[in-house]
């Protein structure tokens, strides 16, 4: 249904992340790191609610309206924790990364 990968969803604010916030210059971005982060965590979350949603009524109409086993939206759910962990590890390496490059830059 609605021809969208969920998997893909839970992917792109960690993309996002990885993308606008390792830029140290703010001549490129008018958003700090703060928004930057803020965004992608939030869009993680939000994503990971419309990922299980779509992941959901996909297993509905593949068996006829009604869900036989709940493993496979089990293992979404890890899977979105996994990724939620990853993009605030990300965040935290990001943030070290650019205290270190703006204190020797002094």
């Amino acid at each position: 249904m609605y021809g969208i990968n969920p998997f893909l969803l839970l992917v792109l604010p960690l993309i996002f992340q990885i993308i606008f916030g390792r830029n140290f210059k703010p001549e490129t971005i008018k958003l700090s790191f703060f928004e930057v982060s803020i965004i992608s965590f939030l869009s993680q979350i939000l994503l990971s609610y419309l990922a299980f949603q779509i992941f959901s009524n996909n297993l509905r109409s593949n068996s006829n309206g009604q869900i036989h086993c709940g493993m496979p939206l089990m293992g979404l759910i890890f899977l979105e924790f996994i990724f939620i962990i990853i993009l605030v590890l990300t965040i935290v390496i990001q943030y070290f990364i650019k205290r270190y490059y703006l204190r020797n830059t002094k």
